[in-house]
């Protein structure tokens, strides 16, 4: 009784004065939540018309509907959507929510991930499954980003999320490596857990950044071999 009538006094000293915190990138003081300003979330940069058909990289023009990597490269998804670019305000809060272990970007992360498949047109989606992390790297960070992504999205799409890929090598970070590298990276990294079947199902995959596709190749290649009919991409921002 003590503890209820606490949290009632507490939930009414907070109305009557919000707790303050400071925006992540300019200092400005909000109220409590994600600690970052409208303002700040006003700079997101949008993926909208002209992007690529294939990966959703932003073009310059509209005389292509493909960039200049997927005419010449083969990917194993159908296609890749993402939220915004990765950069500025979106980078830093990605960040935030992977380095600093901040959660409390979760459900934000999760509205603008479902905007961006809304907007996608991927439609007849079986099941969402996100790319894992490998055991060791999820054990230090305390949770794999891509699941509470897939779980949030899952929610509010009404579609099954599976954790249905294995990390089978600890891979280095993509980012960290030059452009060359990043494909013989995470080549054959994946497999199907055997317990989460996906023989006919159309796959979105779930991750939080794609920058030259080779992990979401890898991990489509996995799903595809395991039986799965067609893998989709999305993520929050493309690089």
């Amino acid at each position: 009784m003590v503890d209820f009538l606490k949290k009632i006094a507490e939930s009414f000293l907070n109305a009557l004065y919000p707790v303050k915190i400071n925006c992540t990138f300019c200092g400005k003081k909000i109220e409590k939540g994600i600690p970052v300003c409208g303002e700040c979330l006003s700079k997101l940069e949008i993926i909208s018309s002209p992007f690529c058909e294939k990966c959703g990289k932003p073009l310059y023009n509209d005389l292509s509907s493909y960039c200049y990597d997927c005419k010449r490269k083969k990917h194993y998804f159908e296609k890749a959507r993402a939220y915004g670019v990765y950069e500025g305000v979106l980078k830093g809060l990605i960040h935030e929510f992977k380095y600093n272990k901040d959660r409390r970007f979760s459900a934000f992360f999760g509205e603008k991930l479902f905007e961006a498949y809304e907007r996608s047109g991927f439609s007849d989606i079986d099941l969402i499954v996100p790319v894992p992390l490998h055991k060791k790297r999820e054990e230090k960070r305390g949770f794999n980003q891509s699941l509470l992504l897939a779980k949030e999205l899952g929610e509010r799409a009404k579609i099954e999320v599976r954790d249905t890929l294995i990390r089978i090598r600890n891979t280095g970070h993509q980012t960290a490596l030059p452009r060359e590298k990043r494909d013989e990276n995470v080549r054959d990294a994946f497999r199907i857990n055997a317990g989460y079947p996906v023989e006919g199902k159309n796959v979105l995959l779930v991750d939080d950044v794609y920058t030259t596709g080779n992990t979401a190749d890898e991990c489509a290649k996995a799903l595809l071999s395991g039986g799965a009919r067609k893998v989709y991409v999305i993520t929050l921002a493309r690089g």
